[in-house]
């Protein structure tokens, strides 16, 4: 089985809408995915607009939010914290803000990074992943 690093945008784009990343989190049953335990309050703080934008009930938009976290295993900062001041550098350095747990982990597991960010194309110690390539397998 695939470990794949999901990361916050990935998850927002679930949230806005369904189709294709949704699709993917909630039925692929060949990957695992994981993330920092921290997604789930970094996407709190995003639920506000995601109401807002697309217009629907909070109530369903935490519904859905509930779906998609609950297909992601969160893995505690514990498990990579070896990694985190590195990581802090990296992401300094590449100018990706706020994604140094992403960058931390993904050696710390050997795993690629699934995301919609364009900041992982410049980080030499991931493999960033498109929507395409999870869903090629």
């Amino acid at each position: 089985m695939r470990r794949i690093i999901v990361d916050t945008s990935v998850v927002l784009a679930g949230l806005f809408k369904g189709g294709t990343v949704r699709d993917i989190l909630l039925n692929a049953g060949d990957v695992e995915f994981v993330a920092p335990k921290y997604i789930a309050s970094e996407i709190e703080r995003d639920i506000p607009e995601v109401v807002f934008r697309t217009k629907k009930p909070e109530a369903t938009v935490r519904a859905v939010l509930e779906d998609l976290l609950g297909a992601i295993e969160l893995i505690p900062a514990e498990v990579y914290s070896g990694s985190i001041a590195r990581a802090m550098r990296i992401a300094e350095r590449v100018d990706a803000d706020g994604d140094a747990d992403y960058i931390a982990l993904a050696p710390s597991l050997g795993s690629p990074i699934w995301t919609l960010d364009k900041d992982f194309d410049r980080v030499r110690d991931v493999v960033p992943l498109k929507t395409k390539d999870v869903e090629q397998g």
